[in-house]
């Protein structure tokens, strides 16, 4: 049941912020109007960019961000990286869930589809370059399932959506 806030003085009266603001570029990546953040769009094809890849930590950048950043570059760019964990962060929507981030993370998805025609996302944990700090051998992970975040042990597996930017 939705309770009105009009006139209340509760927290939800104000509902200040900025809202999520997504282009998709048409290149295969997302630009966060907000931040000036270059999202990867992942795809269901088989490619670099499938959804259904995981990697280790160390992989997550020798392998992925390589692979991304090799020859002319993804989507004709070459400095694609893992996101921090604020980064990682900022396409969280907590209004949604499975997964927890806008409708323009999880596009159109079906097997097949490649980053120019969909937008993938797997409800799990995906790397962010941060290391934990009490413990060197972890790193933060955001879960697109709830949106939490959590330190998970880089030897792990886990998905990866890489970034590029930001101001």
């Amino acid at each position: 049941e939705v309770i009105p806030c009009a006139g209340t003085g509760q927290d939800g009266e104000s509902q200040t912020g900025v809202p999520f603001a997504y282009i998709d570029n048409g290149d295969g990546t997302i630009t966060d109007s907000n931040t000036g953040l270059v999202w990867e769009k992942l795809s269901d094809d088989g490619s670099i960019n499938d959804q259904n890849t995981s990697y280790n930590w160390t992989e997550a950048v020798s392998v992925k961000i390589a692979a991304l950043n090799s020859g002319a570059g993804y989507a004709g760019h070459s400095d694609w990286r893992l996101p921090n964990i604020r980064e990682l962060q900022s396409i969280v929507d907590f209004q949604n869930a499975i997964p927890s981030t806008s409708p323009a993370f999880g596009t159109g998805c079906a097997p097949g589809c490649t980053s120019l025609t969909c937008s993938c996302i797997i409800s799990s944990f995906y790397w962010s370059s941060s290391t934990f700090a009490k413990n060197p051998s972890s790193a933060w992970a955001v879960n697109f399932d709830d949106g939490n975040a959590n330190k998970n042990i880089k030897s792990n597996s886990n998905y990866v959506r890489a970034v590029r930017g930001g101001s």
